[in-house]
């Protein structure tokens, strides 16, 4: 009994697990850089300079991954001595601190609880096999999940978008105008990119587990029965 819960809890915990290490990867300067680096990015039609654009999203990253959070918003300026970000936007990105905050320590804790069902599968050898079936059922299922999630933003972003807004952040606190310094900084183009980078690399990790899983299953095929009797060979 005790197998088979240790043996569901790596499969269904699997794809939140992968999900979030994406999205760790992707929360860094790199992204930012590469982004703003590519020649179809949009540019500011309301006249930021690519350096003080680039300088301020980078800023705009630091307040939603590094203590004290968004606090550090209200002495942002611009070139012209006027304050970057009004309020509003500072509210959103402090709830965006604390949503990616509360996330990634679910995630600190989720990892090792699905590591540790794993061992306890794999260190007995009677289970072994399980170990990894489990391990293969959560990459596939890791797949389909992420099939649906990268074609739902691919062919219906703006509905996507708006979804997962209503899901994790209160009201239309998450709404701002064209004008708006965060929607300069990060434009829609920004935020495709990001969730396709998401899903295809939450999707190579399961593909890569998944090999693994069938590799490791292949060499070790299941054991006969005890008192089966071999297929005795012709002649």
């Amino acid at each position: 009994m005790l197998t088979r819960v240790f043996s569901a809890w790596v499969m269904v915990a699997l794809p939140a697990v992968l999900l979030l290490l994406s999205v760790r990867l992707l929360m860094g300067e790199w992204f930012i850089r590469l982004e703003y680096a590519r020649p179809d990015f949009p540019p500011d039609v309301y006249g930021m300079s690519p350096a003080e654009r680039l300088g301020l999203a980078l800023t705009g990253l630091r307040s939603v991954t590094q203590p004290p959070g968004a606090s550090i918003l209200r002495e942002v300026r611009f070139a012209d001595g006027r304050p970057a970000f009004n309020e509003r936007e500072i509210r959103h990105m402090q709830d965006v601190y604390l949503l990616q905050g509360a996330a990634f320590r679910g995630g600190a804790l989720l990892a090792p609880g699905v590591a540790g069902a794993w061992l306890c599968l794999w260190f007995p050898p009677p289970t072994r096999r399980l170990a990894w079936r489990s391990l293969e059922r959560g990459g596939l299922l890791t797949l389909a999940l992420i099939l649906i999630l990268v074609l739902g933003f691919a062919l219906y972003f703006d509905t996507a978008f708006t979804l997962f807004h209503r899901i994790f952040f209160e009201g239309d606190t998450w709404l701002f105008l064209p004008t708006d310094t965060l929607i300069r900084l990060y434009p829609e183009k920004f935020w495709f990119d990001a969730a396709m980078f998401i899903g295809g690399l939450t999707a190579l990790q399961a593909l890569l587990l998944i090999a693994l899983a069938r590799w490791r299953l292949r060499l070790h095929p299941p054991a006969s029965l005890p008192g089966a009797r071999k297929p005795s060979l012709p002649g």
